[in-house]
C-alpha cells in the first residue's frame, strides 16, 4: 500500500517499483513553504489526478531536493502509467529503490522532527541516505486535505 496505515508509527524500510511521476515543479524558501506555498501545487495536482481516476489512485508524492542555499526544490505528481503527460506537467522516471518510512499522522509533531528521528535511526541500523535521485518523499492520500494536520508517509531513499 503505497501510503501506509495510519498509526505504523514505527521506522521500517519500504520498496518503491520503477514507476513514472507526472506533475509540476516548484522552488522556493522554507519559510515560504511553512507559510503554504506548497499547498496550491498540491491542491493541482490532487485535481489533476482526481482527472485521472482510475480503479487505484496513486498517492499525491512529493519530491525534495536540498540542494539550494536559500531553500529547495520540489516536485508534487501521481503515478500515471500509459498515457500522455497532461499538459503544463512534466514526467520524472524513478528506479526501484528502497526507502526508510513512518507514517506522520495528526499528532505526531513536527514532520522535520520526524526527519530528524529517522535519520538517526537509520544510522542506528547502518543505513545511509541515498540522495542520488532526491533526498525526500512524501506521500499523501489522494483526498488530503491539507487544511487538517499533517497526515502521510514520510520516506527517505536508504543505501546499504
Amino acid at each position: 500500500m503505497m501510503c501506509g496505515t495510519p498509526g505504523a508509527h514505527r521506522y521500517s524500510l519500504a520498496t518503491r517499483p520503477e514507476h513514472r511521476l507526472v506533475g509540476r515543479h516548484w522552488e522556493g524558501s522554507f519559510a515560504a513553504a511553512a507559510a503554504g506555498a506548497l499547498h496550491p501545487l498540491i491542491e493541482d495536482i490532487k485535481a489533476l489526478s482526481a482527472r485521472h481516476e482510475r480503479f487505484w489512485r496513486s498517492p499525491i508524492v512529493g519530491l525534495s531536493w536540498n540542494d539550494r542555499e536559500d531553500g529547495f526544490r520540489y516536485f508534487a505528481g501521481f503515478a500515471l502509467e500509459g498515457e500522455d503527460c497532461p499538459e503544463g506537467c512534466s514526467a520524472l522516471y524513478l528506479p526501484e529503490m528502497e526507502l526508510a518510512d513512518v507514517w506522520h499522522g495528526p499528532g505526531d509533531g513536527d514532520v522535520i522532527e520526524n526527519y530528524r528521528a529517522m535519520l538517526e535511526w537509520m544510522g542506528d541500523s547502518q543505513l545511509r541516505h541515498d540522495t542520488l535521485h532526491f533526498h525526500q518523499r512524501e506521500e499523501y492520500s489522494p483526498d488530503v486535505d491539507l487544511s487538517a494536520p499533517p497526515s502521510l508517509r514520510l520516506m527517505l531513499p536508504v543505501r546499504r
